[in-house]
């Protein structure tokens, strides 16, 4: 057993005579502190260290080399004595020395790091260079240090790093034309997602959209279709914008659930301007460039259809069928009262004009029968009806009223009645239902009786 520990030593003391050692002298530098030179020198030491191959190398470490060198204070009198590096290394006995030198002249600080061999004196490899501070200095070790200085020891194989394989692009894209489409539409298109969604969940006959998915889909995936083909990180860039909407939906949480109202006021007050700079950094690749970005021309007159399109989904139109009852007020010089009531139809067509969320104007254009019944017999009027109506519309219910234009087209006394008109009604997703009295002011005249329609109706309808 003793015998193999003894061979293994003989070994081991043979390898490690066979490894070069390498010592890095600390930096010098009457006008640095001791600090920044301290770092200097560590830096050379990592720079020696990535280079060096381990197996044949031994770098001293810096207390060995101080130790060797007599000590602290000796060292530092050792190198203001001492006029040669190679002077130095013998004392630290080791193979090759290197060390960093700085002075500063003008306002830049010089670096010089040299090595030497001390079997031969001989420089082996150094460089000069210049910079306006330390830290700029670390830079300048780290990147020359390892190649023109410790590579040039005998025995150094310097493997070069291949070149990294530049990357095929078929096309160039411009990182600003992706932040302008997001600049310019996803606030708006937010904007009307949160209203669509609000509405539905105060509406109590509303399609109950799913908060999370509603929102996701109907914000980010048109952003989606506006994005160039193949546009690099795309996902990621959508995963920001999707985050970004999850972090609106968490802010209007009231109760662990969604207040729409909150909802609304949180998209109105947001601001996107870290989100931009978030999809500027998601979208580095060496296919996106960062160039100026004008907006084509059919970009705006695509603006301009949709502002139409805007203009028109505010106006709609329905279609209106029904039933009524209607009788006749006569007054008499010697009485008055009501002449019985007969049944009829109405249909026609209503158009809406939203002035605002809750206030419209509704102009219908109805075919209608009125009349009375004398108790001996029925008589139907026929009239053509435009009823212009101020309705009220709180989420699905509505309030209407308003006055009424009729043009009598058979059966009538008069030629024409006018009236107002009252009533409510539902908007129940695209269909409607409601009801409605007409109160008419116009004298109808038989002989010595001043007749008056009075029509109670229910109808109901599409909005187109």
């Amino acid at each position: 057993m003793a015998l193999r520990l003894a061979i293994l030593l003989v070994f081991a003391f043979a390898a490690y005579g066979q490894q070069t050692t390498v010592a890095v002298l600390p930096s010098e530098g009457d006008s640095r502190s001791g600090a920044e030179l301290e770092v200097l020198t560590d830096e050379m030491r990592e720079a020696a260290l990535k280079t060096l191959p381990a197996s044949t190398f031994v770098l001293l470490k810096q207390d060995v080399v101080v130790k060797r060198l007599g000590g602290a204070e000796n060292f530092i009198k050792e190198c203001k004595e001492s006029t040669c590096i190679v002077d130095l290394g013998k004392k630290a006995q080791v193979d090759y020395v290197a060390q960093a030198t700085v002075i500063e002249l003008d306002g830049r600080i010089r670096l010089k790091v040299e090595l030497y061999s001390v079997s031969t004196e001989g420089l082996v490899g150094m460089f000069n260079d210049e910079a306006e501070s330390i830290r700029d200095l670390l830079a300048i070790v780290k990147n020359r240090a390892p190649a023109e200085v410790f590579s040039k020891i005998p025995g150094v194989i310097v493997v070069e790093k291949p070149a990294p394989v530049k990357k095929k692009c078929d096309r160039k894209y411009n990182v600003n034309e992706v932040i302008f489409k997001i600049k310019d539409g996803f606030p708006a298109q937010l904007k009307n997602c949160s209203q669509t969604l609000a509405k539905d969940m105060l509406n109590p006959f509303g399609k109950k959209l799913e908060p999370k998915s509603f929102m996701m889909q109907c914000s980010v995936d048109g952003i989606k279709k506006e994005l160039p083909e193949g546009f690099p990180n795309a996902d990621k860039i959508l995963g920001s914008l999707g985050n970004f909407v999850q972090g609106l939906l968490n802010s209007a949480m009231a109760g662990g659930a969604l207040d729409p109202k909150k909802l609304v006021g949180a998209v109105g007050s947001m601001d996107i301007s870290g989100l931009l700079s978030d999809v500027r950094e998601l979208a580095a690749d060496e296919c996106v460039v960062d160039e100026p970005y004008e907006p084509p021309v059919r970009h705006e007159e695509k603006k301009e259809d949709s502002d139409e399109r805007g203009e028109k989904s505010r106006v709609s139109f329905g279609i209106r069928a029904g039933i009524n009852s209607s009788y006749t007020y006569a007054e008499t010089p010697r009485a008055s009262g009501d002449y019985g009531d007969i049944l009829g139809m109405q249909l026609g067509f209503a158009v809406d004009f939203a002035v605002s969320d809750w206030l419209y104007i509704q102009p219908n254009l109805i075919y209608i029968q009125k009349g009375m019944n004398d108790y001996r017999e029925d008589f139907t009027v026929h009239y053509i009806e435009l009823p212009l109506l101020l309705s009220l519309k709180l989420s699905a219910f509505r309030l209407n009223v308003g006055p009424y234009f009729g043009l009598c087209l058979d059966g009538c006394f008069d030629g024409f009645d006018f009236g107002l008109s009252t009533g409510v009604g539902f908007d129940i997703g695209m269909f409607y239902i409601g009801a409605f009295y007409d109160y008419g002011l116009t004298t109808q005249l038989e002989f010595d009786k001043a007749l008056y329609n009075r029509t109670l109706g229910l109808n109901v309808g599409v909005n187109l």
